[in-house]
């Protein structure tokens, strides 16, 4: 699906314009992005949480150049469904 099916989507359920409806997506996701920069884990109840996780530095093989190359620390963010969403998601009835 797409941010414009989403948006196309949320103004049917809300009776709204699909502009102000896309509005409100990127809304959503400048948000988001805004706090997991900052480094803050972002959760929300019955679906799920965006964690962010610090990887340490880490030597890799690289072997288009034969040898090893060493990748420095960074940042990663993770998303941990809720349990509520994945027995939803794996009901087979």
């Amino acid at each position: 699906m797409t941010k414009y099916q989403l948006a196309a989507l949320l103004a049917r359920k809300l009776h709204i314009s699909t502009r102000r409806a896309l509005f409100l997506v990127d809304s959503f996701f400048e948000a988001l992005k805004e706090l997991l920069i900052q480094g803050k884990n972002v959760s929300f109840q019955n679906f799920g949480t965006f964690l962010i996780k610090e990887l340490s530095i880490r030597e890799i093989y690289h072997p288009g150049e034969r040898r090893k190359k060493r990748i420095g620390s960074r940042r990663r963010v993770y998303f941990k469904a809720s349990p509520k969403l994945l027995s939803k998601i794996n009901d087979k009835n």
